[in-house]
């Protein structure tokens, strides 16, 4: 619902409650009730149209149809999930591992794990450190939440490296085709970490920021949807204001041209790290600017073909997921061929 036409609704609604107040109280007390639940249900669908993309039901419905399996699995306790379908081999398959933004859960991600292994790639999702929720199904714990404090990105940065080492440590995944593919926080990490990391081929990044503080810290206009974001990532913990050291150390702006050295430091390398990295943005994302995209693509020398821009679809591609999955589907068959794959 529009905010114009809201505000009419609204306007209607009070010019006929104070008419009937005038001859008839009770009956206006009524029909004030009955508009405000009716105003207060109009609120309550247009957030979730423009903040929640999916419920975080079990998500299993897909599996019915005897098409995927799913493993679950723990990697150095973060709780984890492996999904394959018919087409994926028995032996050195591909790899997508997908990271799930802050605050959020690996099942928020399903939506681009089942069209990727339908496709031939095995697909690793994870909660991770100090993400996630117990999700139970008929008396059976589906889900866990990994412990640990979600507000530490520096742990969570660092967690990719022990997805990457239990893939390479597999005979059933190929640690020599691992992509990734992250939004907003999973971003972050695939734009860092990813981007540093020689074992993985593709980094694909969703929503991703540029510069962390720069971006945190913008001045906000009071009762926006940016303004409410930035309160609650405030309320849950989430260091909004970090020191110049820890925005060098979380923020992607600082790891273009780079790669791991000594003591897992990003240094200077003559590695062309832009060739397998890839973003999509929305124009009207609330939480991650616009801007944002723009430095990015900027910082790492991307072609015209390593990036993809939308004009709507908010911070979550909201009703663009068949855009966005459709577009990874291409880049990661650049990057990790399935003409390797026997079907």
């Amino acid at each position: 619902m529009q905010v114009q036409r809201l505000a009419a609704y609204v306007a209607a609604s009070i010019l006929l409650i104070s008419l009937l107040n005038l001859a008839h109280p009770l009956l206006a007390i009524l029909i004030g009730i009955l508009v405000a639940a009716l105003l207060a249900e109009a609120i309550i669908v247009n957030v979730k149209q423009s903040f929640l993309r999916f419920d975080d039901g079990p998500g299993t419905a897909p599996l019915s149809s005897g098409a995927f399996s799913t493993e679950h699995l723990t990697i150095r306790n973060m709780h984890a999930v492996l999904v394959k379908s018919r087409h994926t081999p028995a032996e050195r398959a591909p790899v997508v591992i997908l990271h799930h933004g802050y605050g959020s859960t690996y099942r928020r991600m399903l939506v681009y794990a089942y069209p990727l292994a339908l496709n031939g790639y095995a697909v690793l999702l994870y909660n991770t450190i100090g993400h996630g929720k117990v999700v139970k199904a008929r008396g059976k714990v589906l889900d866990e939440r990994t412990p640990g404090d979600k507000t530490g990105i520096v742990e969570i940065m660092r967690a990719l490296e022990r997805v990457v080492e239990h893939v390479k440590g597999r005979p059933d995944l190929d640690g020599t085709r691992i992509g990734f593919v992250g939004i907003s926080l999973g971003a972050i990490v695939g734009l860092t970490h990813g981007a540093c990391n020689p074992d993985i081929k593709c980094v694909i990044a969703l929503a991703g920021v540029h510069d962390f503080k720069k971006t945190s810290t913008r001045r906000l206009v009071p009762l926006t949807s940016d303004w409410w974001m930035k309160k609650s990532f405030e309320w849950s913990g989430l260091e909004m204001n970090p020191t110049k050291l820890q925005d060098f150390i979380i923020s992607p702006a600082f790891y273009a041209g780079k790669q791991f050295g000594f003591f897992d430091h990003p240094v200077w390398s003559d590695a062309r790290i832009a060739d397998k990295i890839f973003l999509i943005h929305c124009m009207d994302d609330c939480t991650i600017p616009f801007s944002n995209f723009e430095e990015n693509v900027k910082a790492f020398g991307l072609p015209a073909s390593h990036y993809l821009a939308l004009e709507k679809g908010n911070h979550w591609f909201i009703r663009q997921e068949h855009v966005v999955i459709g577009q990874v589907l291409h880049w990661l068959g650049t990057t990790l061929p399935l003409d390797q794959i026997k079907h």
